[in-house]
């Protein structure tokens, strides 16, 4: 239900940059990569995006690129240093797809985007960015797949009285009449309601169940599901448009941006664990930096058209 042939696409252009980086491909191994390409238009963009990335990598300065070589030689225990160098425009074109919408989904939202999907029985869902949901209503059930990332639900009754369900890979959460938010990563759930109530199941123990009323919150994943706390409205600032943090260490705070914006951005080590506080604008990625380096002593560096960004002190 979840899984695309984005991935496999993904490690097959992988494979044809990194023999393409070693040597010059002989005419059979060319008749294959053509042949490769030619299989689906997927296929050609992945391959054309892998191409323009190299070219941007190249603009980055040593010093700026040598950090993420390491973190990466740390992650793939390499020791050829030319390997992972030739790695790095596949490292990053990865990571850049694995922040963007499943392309297959029903609705999606890019990095920076979010997008309110009108339910024909009146419902509304807003995708936060790099979101994807399949919407699935017959006449016995209103379902919502929740492939990647965060939404937020406002349910409408129902004339035919069908259940609305969210599933998610860790579970499904059933909508009592309400409002409420549902994200998902690659080991959890999150489930918070602000209107009426929500019955959240995890995916390998259906016979347990917890309701949970407005106000409260739940994390949970295949198997079960943790304590119940009230809810955290700061993380359902995004519907407003806005990133609500107190006292964030500065590298969390970074992934929350990273969802935002087409950029790798890297943290210095010693800057990494600063706290952040306040309330910034999602839409608004250069107002955020001129924020930071106001209120902290940190200084932002950007590189190749802005797909690289490190953030380090003043002093370095």
């Amino acid at each position: 239900m979840f899984k695309s042939q984005k991935t496999e696409i993904l490690e097959q252009a992988a494979e044809w940059l990194m023999r393409m980086k070693q040597r010059a491909l002989n005419e059979q191994e060319r008749q294959q990569f053509e042949q490769w390409q030619n299989r689906s238009r997927l296929h050609q963009k992945i391959w054309h995006k892998a191409i323009e990335l190299e070219q941007k990598f190249q603009q980055l300065p040593p010093n700026i690129v040598i950090p993420v070589i390491q973190k990466q030689a740390l992650k793939s225990h390499l020791n050829n240093w030319l390997l992972v160098l030739g790695l790095l425009p596949t490292v990053y074109l990865i990571y850049l797809f694995n922040q963007q919408q499943q392309w297959t989904a029903d609705y999606r939202s890019g990095t920076g985007q979010q997008k309110t999907v009108p339910l024909s029985d009146g419902g509304k869902i807003l995708l936060n960015a790099n979101s994807a949901i399949d919407v699935e209503y017959t006449g016995q059930k209103r379902n919502i797949v929740l492939r990647k990332g965060e939404i937020w639900i406002e349910t409408h009754h129902d004339s035919q009285h069908r259940p609305f369900i969210v599933y998610t890979q860790q579970g499904q959460a059933q909508a009592l009449g309400t409002k409420y938010l549902v994200k998902m990563d690659e080991n959890h759930s999150y489930v918070a309601v602000v209107k009426g109530a929500v019955k959240v199941q995890p995916q390998d123990d259906l016979q347990h169940s917890q309701i949970l009323s407005a106000g409260q919150q739940t994390v949970f994943n295949q198997n079960e599901i943790q304590s119940v706390k009230d809810i955290d409205y700061t993380q359902l600032a995004w519907t407003k448009g806005l990133i609500v943090v107190d006292e964030m260490p500065l590298s969390q705070f970074v992934k929350r941006l990273q969802a935002y914006q087409h950029a790798v951005i890297y943290v210095d080590p010693d800057i990494s664990q600063i706290k952040i506080s306040g309330t910034y604008p999602i839409n608004d990625m250069p107002q955020i930096y001129a924020m930071l380096e106001q209120t902290y002593s940190i200084q932002v560096d950007h590189y190749a058209m802005n797909h690289f960004i490190r953030i380090h002190s003043k002093n370095n």
